[in-house]
């Protein structure tokens, strides 16, 4: 073992140690300092969830993780009646909540479990329905998926993906994204809940309708086109799902819709398909090198299918010459 090695694994355990003193204290100041923790597995994020017996804590060790957004969206999303997970006490300095419950059916384990796929993905589109419905103005201000925002994320596969981008081609990476956003259709815009995938998603059956669909992980929740959500739930980065699935899915959406134009739709879903793979490309490549989460590459053929689908769109041909010139067939096989 060399020292940085041996440097990272000591600020590993002193981090591991400081956090447990910290929850500790939290869960005392709450009355339940005696009362076992049971750790749920560890995604991609570095926030830590523990069971207790009648709720969870969540662990979201700032500076890398926020749990005052989680609050503030999650008391919003509640008013306007989605099944997201009540607040019980919170202390956001040291960045841990009590937070409900949803139990232990994720859609992946519903779905293993023989759970129709079109009746889980079907309530969850009739809960972005009504969200959408609900949330048609900006009233509390949220922020916006801006340009900055949409190519600061784009970016992140330049930044991480296995090839050694030219100055120019960087360049034009972001040209050509910062082209294809300014020429979008002005679709109609609602709050977006930023990763809305079948790993975000609970099934909750003892209740009614859509409220069957409980939705977590949603802290980064920001104001922008209604397709985005969309098209998170159905160019899922860890499932896959078919186009002709999608396509019967989305009949719910334009039912429930039926003033918007599908031609605008598929030109802003493709886009914020396009986007959001390029982003998942560089956020998994990123988990492998810099965490050791080799596990996530497995993903990569998959994003690779979609953002091709997307790219055929013709609005984004800029996009789609681009990854034609500086990615190469290494490249679009996803290996690293």
């Amino acid at each position: 073992m060399n020292v940085s090695s041996a440097l990272q694994i000591g600020k590993t355990d002193s981090f591991e140690e400081e956090r447990e003193v910290l929850r500790k204290a939290f869960l005392e100041r709450e009355g339940l300092h005696k009362t076992p923790l049971i750790p749920l597995p560890v995604d991609a994020s570095k926030r830590r969830y523990f069971r207790l017996p009648k709720a969870l804590l969540m662990d979201a060790p700032p500076p890398h993780e926020k749990t005052t957004p989680f609050q503030l969206i999650a008391e919003l999303l509640n008013e306007v009646g989605l099944s997201v997970p009540l607040i019980y006490a919170a202390d956001h300095t040291h960045g841990f909540m009590l937070i409900e419950d949803f139990g232990e059916i994720p859609y992946r384990k519903a779905l293993q479990e023989g759970v129709c796929e079109k009746l889980l993905y079907g309530e969850t589109l009739k809960a972005l329905i009504h969200l959408h419905r609900r949330m048609d103005k900006n009233t509390r201000g949220l922020s916006s998926y801006d340009l900055d925002l949409f190519l600061g994320n784009a970016t992140l596969f330049i930044d991480w993906y296995d090839l050694p981008f030219s100055d120019e081609a960087k360049s034009d990476f972001k040209n050509v994204w910062e082209e294809v956003y300014r020429s979008q259709p002005h679709l109609p815009q609602s709050l977006l809940l930023k990763d809305v995938m079948i790993d975000n998603l609970l099934w909750l059956p003892s209740r009614l309708g859509f409220n069957r669909c409980g939705f977590i992980d949603f802290q980064d929740a920001v104001w922008g086109p209604l397709s985005y959500d969309l098209v998170s739930l159905l160019e899922d980065a860890r499932r896959e799902i078919s186009l002709g699935f999608a396509q019967e899915m989305l009949e719910i959406y334009f039912n429930a819709f039926p003033d918007l134009s599908r031609q605008d739709f598929w030109a802003s879903y493709s886009l914020w398909g396009a986007q959001r793979c390029t982003r998942i490309l560089g956020v998994f490549s990123r988990l492998a090198k810099r965490d050791g989460k080799s596990q996530y590459l497995e993903h990569l053929p998959r994003l690779w299918a979609y953002l091709e689908r997307d790219l055929q769109h013709p609005t984004l041909h800029p996009v789609r010459q681009w990854f034609d010139t500086y990615a190469n067939e290494k490249l679009r096989r996803g290996q690293l």
